[in-house]
């Protein structure tokens, strides 16, 4: 499923995002963008998520390849990053499938959370 806007985000007047995807009870794959402030952003995510007692599949970043916010995303974040995905200009499902073949989880560490 696809959250809006982030975890934190009202979706209606009582309740936040993430009280759907406690509902949901799934497993949690975070989208991050690669630019300025995203470590801040992606663990206070992160963070929100296991005061829940969610579990976290994984992080993909989104944007120009980033390696210090990568790897300070896995170190201070304790998580995986499985993917990191290019801006397209123009997104179509047939450029998301080849970057998913060659570059989403290329680790198959996403493989314990399916099925």
């Amino acid at each position: 499923m696809e959250g809006a806007g982030g975890v934190l985000v009202p979706i209606n007047e009582s309740e936040l995002m993430v009280d759907l995807v406690v509902q949901l009870a799934l497993p949690v794959l975070v989208v991050a963008r690669t630019a300025l402030g995203t470590i801040n952003h992606t663990l206070l995510t992160l963070e929100a998520l296991r005061t829940r007692a969610l579990t976290i599949a994984g992080v993909v970043m989104v944007g120009d390849r980033d390696p210090d916010n990568r790897a300070a995303m896995e170190r201070y974040g304790n998580v995986r990053v499985v993917g990191e995905m290019p801006h397209f200009p123009n997104l179509s499902a047939d450029d998301l499938a080849r970057w998913a073949a060659t570059e989403l989880d290329p680790a198959g560490d996403l493989q314990e959370f399916l099925l």
